[in-house]
């Protein structure tokens, strides 16, 4: 029950719990609207420290400090007030900054967006580098972009103009976002931009984790460049970017949500402005895994380290291909009256039950050893086939008005009944001849003897199954053209006669003929595609998905569902024969399949969640090395699920097929085969499938080696410049030092000189100490000799700024001699005990220096450059 004390303050609740309800569908233009506006999104949240309104400041109620927050600027509210909140959330567009845009001769520049309070742990000022924020009160301030914060009092010393932070290769500024086109999508133009970051999330990838993924973007960049593709797709934010010369795009998401944007960019012709990286959501995500970027994401505190990699990826370009079908016409049967051949009717019932008993004892013909089975199935199947000419003949005359299609019927049936005497024969002749399977050679005969016995009676003829195959299958084509009249396609056949047994071979079949323009585009492939065992379990996942959304709703449930249908397929061998069903050309060329459950077409080394189906990564005599950027595609038989589980966990050489530019495949009988394109599956009917090559897309790798490289750089020249760093303002590096601070750093002084002699003298026996240390030595000597030019006993007045460049080097030199005896480079030896001494006391003088409050932050400064040159020595 929502209570309040008036009727004014229960319309703020109720006002301010609409507010919260944001996921809603918006069309376009209004979604548009909302995603510029600039107005905070609410969410209710706890907090685990005292928390403060930043309306009315006081505290948030409750020991958790229940409220609402605002998932983009962090504004703190109680639900009473936030009706009453500002509607200046972060900054979006150059009009939402408003009176606060800094103009200069130079153009427009942004301002910092501070705001006030509720500060992280341990927070520090920029400028005086002590203690920020308070948990009894709301106090000092946080930049929302650059992040920097600072005390109330410390404020006016900041720069007027936001340098955007970490972040800021990524950011489109507001002051970019300016102008509206004529379709009513915000565009951005600005040259400072040169190469901004489009952010894509499904905020339904990784059991609805993308909505926190979201929040986090739209903390480190600007809201306007971040998206949820699960509101309004990927084209409005394509639609704002599309203007700029070159720009990257990040998807948050699986498989899925990285094909759905590679297509908009098709509609939109982006692909030649724009490289695409992928922060894996999904289940699979193999495209992920190949870009190197990871098999999953699941922590968003890593997401700044995530866009600076993002800057220092290199493109490679992602090959994807047109999956193109041309579907079979189906065959009309004449017209009969409904209510004989209903589903439900008597006479639909026998025919099914016919076709069942027809089929099982088909399949004990031709699948038994055993003589005894094979007449009791051809004694039963006589009996069965009678019975049904008879049954369709008598319902055919009652049903069937036109005495034309009666006597097609009849004639069918007579056309049955021969091919059953026929079949009959064939089986009286296997009685007395020995069959042999299809394509073996028979028993070499005797030359002396020929065919005759030692007895002088003949042996009995080896006759070939493949013989009875063609009797059956005749059995069963006549018998298939009865159900398709009499049933006028209501007759839904049951597994055991249409899935299961598969009669006909591929060269008694012929492929169909059609014409290269009747294909059309079903899809894009961009990672694999599969047919037969795969597909059907991808198929029967995404059917289970959609009935029962609960039970798929995480990751370790999707993998443990696709488990159980794997098994499954252990038992049922749904598609074992599936190369009777399918006839493969790649390049043009016929492929002689052998027996198996599936095929599998890979563009990329990484199939079904990690697979690498290929079996390896390198050329050898017959097949050149898989790559997504040489217009090639690899296809990999599929034996069974066994196979698919056994491959997850050793990497083996699978049966492969062939490296070809364009693969068709030709889907034979009168029944559809699941297929699956990156994870997506349907049936897809009798016809053709064939891929060839569409465009390619640049896609942003990860590459370690130049990650490792670029940060020795970046360490290595922040080493050499240390000595010119400037923590402090211009003002307060022109004022000199006080006596007693004057005395402390003489004393500093005097200490790194004694030790630089002491590691002079070390150097002398000791090679590698003046190799490792020579960088330090010289440049702590040299701002020495700057600071104290005759000696450092008698020193004139000194500025903070030299004060702050004898810390620095001080504090590197301290560090390095630190790092190399812990190496036990001088074990033992007496200068190993001096140089210990001097730094103990050099680490004592530079402690000293903590309560001179404007030298700390140099302090902390050196130490951290100095121990991240030493980690990259390592």
């Amino acid at each position: 029950m929502l209570c309040a004390e008036s009727r004014k303050e229960m319309e703020d609740w109720i006002g301010a719990l609409k507010s919260v309800q944001k996921w809603e569908t918006y069309e376009t233009s209004l979604f548009n609207m909302e995603h510029f506006s600039g107005m905070h999104n609410w969410y209710a949240c706890s907090h685990a420290r005292p928390t403060f309104c930043n309306v009315c400041r006081e505290a948030l109620s409750g020991v958790t400090s229940h409220g609402l927050s605002c998932e983009v600027c962090k504004f703190k509210a109680h639900k009473r007030c936030a009706v009453r909140s500002t509607n200046t959330c972060k900054w979006t567009t150059l009009a939402s900054i408003g009176n606060d845009i800094m103009e200069d001769e130079d153009g427009v520049s942004m301002p910092h967006q501070w705001l006030e309070g509720n500060l992280p742990v341990s927070a520090k000022c920029v400028v005086c580098d002590r203690n920020c924020g308070s948990v009894r009160r709301l106090q000092d301030w946080r930049c929302l972009w650059c992040t920097a914060i600072v005390h109330s009092s410390c404020k006016e010393q900041m720069g007027k103009v936001c340098p955007l932070g970490p972040c800021r290769v990524s950011i489109i500024p507001p002051t970019a976002l300016n102008s509206i086109n004529s379709d009513g999508f915000w565009k951005a133009t600005s040259p400072s931009c040169t190469s901004p970051l489009l952010v894509l999330c499904n905020s339904k990838s990784g059991d609805n984790q993308g909505v926190k993924f979201l929040r986090k973007f739209k903390q480190l960049l600007n809201p306007a460049q971040v998206f949820d593709l699960m509101n309004g797709g990927p084209q409005m934010g394509l639609r704002v970017f599309q203007k700029f010369a070159t720009f990257r795009i990040l998807v948050c998401g699986g498989d899925g949500s990285v094909g759905w944007v590679l297509s908009a960019l098709d509609k939109l012709n982006l692909h030649k402005q724009c490289q695409l990286g992928v922060l894996p959501l999904g289940t699979g995500n193999d495209l992920a895994r190949v870009l190197g970027w990871g098999a999953l994401c699941d922590d968003d505190t890593q997401l700044l380290q995530i866009v600076e990699k993002l800057e220092r990826a290199t493109t490679k370009m992602l090959d994807r291909w047109s999956v193109m079908t041309y579907e079979l016409p189906t065959k009309h049967c004449p017209m009969v009256k409904e209510e004989y051949f209903s589903p439900d009717s008597p006479l639909q019932v026998h025919i099914t039950q016919y076709a069942d008993s027809v089929a099982s004892h088909l399949t004990k013909i031709l699948d038994s050893d055993k003589h005894t089975d094979v007449i009791s199935s051809a004694k039963f199947l006589c009996g069965t086939v009678n019975d049904f000419v008879a049954e369709v003949g008598k319902a055919y005359e009652r049903a069937t008005e036109n005495k034309e299609e009666a006597d097609a019927m009849a004639k069918k049936c007579t056309l049955l009944n021969e091919k059953l005497d026929s079949l009959v024969k064939a089986l009286s002749e296997e009685a007395d001849a020995k069959v042999v399977p299809v394509g073996s050679v028979p028993p070499h005969e005797d030359q002396e003897g020929g065919t005759d016995t030692p007895g002088g009676e003949s042996r009995p003829p080896y006759r070939s199954r493949e013989q009875l195959m063609m009797r059956a299958n005749s059995l069963k084509k006549a018998l298939s053209q009865i159900i398709e009249q009499a049933g006028k396609g209501h007759i839904s056949l049951s597994p055991t006669t249409s899935s299961s047994i598969v009669l006909e071979k591929p060269e008694s079949l012929s492929p169909p003929s059609f014409n290269e323009d009747q294909c059309s585009e079903k899809c894009v492939l961009n990672n694999y595609f599969g047919i037969g065992l795969d597909a059907k379990i991808s198929l029967e996942f995404n059917n289970k998905r959609d009935e029962h959304p609960k039970k798929c709703s995480s990751r370790t449930k999707n993998k443990l569902w696709y488990g159980v249908m794997g098994t499954k397929e252990l038992v049922h061998k749904t598609y074992k024969n599936l190369e009777q069903r399918v006839l493969l050309e790649c390049d043009g060329v016929s492929i002689c399949l052998p027996s198996l459950q599936g095929l599998a077409v890979l563009n990329i080394p990484s199939y079904a969640g990690g697979i690498n189906f290929w079996g390896g990564t390198k050329e050898d005599s017959n097949f050149g090395a898989p790559s997504f950027d040489d217009k090639k595609l690899e296809v990999v038989a599929v034996f069974g699920s066994m196979q698919m589980a056994v491959s997850r966990v050793i990497n083996i050489q699978h049966h492969r097929i062939a490296q070809c530019r364009q693969v068709k495949i030709t889907i034979l009988g009168d029944e559809g085969v699941p297929v699956q394109v990156d994870g997506e599956a349907w049936i897809q009917p009798p016809g053709i499938v064939k891929i060839t090559h569409k465009n390619r897309a640049q896609m942003l790798t990860r590459d370690r080696n130049f990650e490792r490289t670029l940060t020795s750089w970046e360490d290595k020249r922040k080493i050499d410049s240390y000595h010119s760093s400037r923590p402090l303002n211009s003002q307060q590096s022109m004022e000199y030092l006080t006596e007693e601070e004057c005395a402390q750093v003489q004393q500093l002084g005097l200490v790194a000189d004694t030790l630089i002699t002491r590691i002079r003298d070390a150097a002398k026996t000791h090679k590698l100490v003046e190799q490792e240390l020579a960088h330090a030595v010289n440049a702590s000597a040299l701002v020495l000799s700057e600071a104290f030019p005759s000696k450092p006993s008698s020193p004139e007045c000194l500025s903070r700024s030299t004060a702050v460049e004898i810390v620095n080097s001080s504090r590197v030199l301290q560090l390095e001699t630190t790092m190399l005896l812990e190496g036990k480079l001088l074990v033992d030896s007496p200068q190993e005990e001096e140089l210990l001494s001097t730094l103990s006391s050099l680490s004592a003088e530079l402690h000293k220096l903590d309560d001179i409050h404007w030298i700390c932050p140099a302090m902390h400064c050196s130490e951290e450059v100095a121990v991240r040159h030493c980690e990259g020595d390592r």
